[in-house]
C-alpha cells in the first residue's frame, strides 16, 4: 500500500516559535555554498524541483527540514552562514554536508540554555543501501547488510542516551526518529511507497553512479518516483515519506510524533 504524503496546512499562525537544524548533506540548506569545500550542490541539477534551483540542498526538491517547517507554518530554516550579519528570528540551519555538522553547533551554541525544550533527533539511515555502497562491494539483494549491522550499533544506542538528556535537561522532550527501518522498507518494498526504482541514482553521477550529479546533466524524468538522486542523497519524495510519518506517525518518530510534541 502506497504511503500517503499528507501535511497539515500551517494556519495563520505559526506552531512554533523556531526550527533550528543541525546534520550533514541531508540536511544542508546551502551552508557549503559558502565553505571552501567540494562537497556543493549549487549547480544543476540539484534543486531541479526547488523554487530555488541550485539552492544548496543535496536533493532536487525539500529535504525534511523543509518539510517539517511547512508544516510548522514557518520559512525554511536559512543557513547559518548566509546569516553572519544578521537574525533569523524563526530558526537557522547549521548542517554541512561532508563535514558534519559545525564546530559552533555543539561548542557555542547551547540551545537549552537559550530556551529550546524540543528536539527531534533521527537515527542513522540504511547507509549499506546507498549506491555509493552497493556499486562498490559486493553483496546478496539491494544492500550491503554488514555495513547495516554497522550501523545498527550506533542506533542502539541512541535511545538511551536520549532517555539520559531527558533526565538531566528539566522540561525537555526528546523524539527519536526511527528512519532506519523506514527507509530499509522503502529500498526492500519500493512499489509500497509509490516508487519504481530503489537502487539507481535519478541523476547521472560521477563514477559509475556513487558520486554526486554530474553539474548540468539531466536527471531522469521521474524523480518522483526514485528513492536516491545521486549516490548518497535521496529525492525529494522520499524526505516526504520521512518528514510525513514523523509528522503524524508514532512508530515512526516516538514515544510522540511531532502533532503530539508541538502540543506538550
Amino acid at each position: 500500500m502506497q504511503t500517503k504524503k499528507v501535511y497539515c496546512q500551517p494556519s495563520d499562525q505559526p506552531l512554533a516559535p523556531a526550527l533550528y537544524v543541525f546534520g550533514d548533506s541531508l540536511f544542508d540548506s546551502g551552508n557549503n555554498n559558502i565553505l571552501p569545500t567540494i562537497a556543493k550542490a549549487n549547480y544543476s541539477p540539484y534543486g531541479f524541483n526547488f523554487v530555488t534551483k541550485g539552492s544548496g540542498r543535496f536533493t532536487n526538491g525539500k529535504t525534511v527540514p523543509d518539510f517539517i517547517a511547512e508544516f510548522l507554518g514557518l520559512p525554511y530554516s536559512p543557513p547559518y552562514l548566509s546569516l553572519r550579519n544578521s537574525f533569523s528570528p524563526t530558526g537557522l540551519n547549521y548542517a554541512s554536508g561532508s563535514c558534519g555538522i559545525l564546530p559552533e553547533t555543539g561548542v557555542s551554541l547551547r540551545l537549552y540554555d537559550l530556551g529550546a525544550r524540543k528536539v527531534v533527533v533521527f537515527d542513522l539511515g540504511p547507509i549499506g543501501c546507498i549506491p555509493s555502497i552497493t556499486r562498490k562491494q559486493k553483496h546478496n539483494g539491494k544492500c550491503v547488510e554488514n555495513v547495516n549491522q554497522i550501523i545498527s550499533f550506533f542506533n542502539k544506542k541512541l535511545p538511551g542516551m536520549l532517555r539520559h538528556l531527558k533526565s538531566s535537561l528539566k522540561g525537555s522532550n526528546f523524539v527519536l526518529g526511527h528512519v532506519n527501518g523506514l527507509g530499509y522498507d522503502a529500498v526492500i518494498n519500493p512499489s509500497k511507497y509509490g516508487l519504481m526504482d530503489s537502487s539507481n541514482p535519478c541523476c547521472k553521477a560521477l563514477f559509475n553512479g556513487t558520486s554526486g550529479c554530474f553539474p548540468f546533466s539531466k536527471p531522469c524524468t521521474n524523480p518522483d518516483q526514485h528513492y536516491f538522486w545521486d549516490g548518497f542523497h535521496l529525492t525529494q519524495t522520499m524526505y516526504s515519506i520521512v518528514a510525513s510519518r514523523c509528522i503524524n506517525d508514532t512508530s515512526v518518530c516516538m514515544p510522540f510524533n511531532l502533532k503530539h510534541l508541538i502540543q506538550m
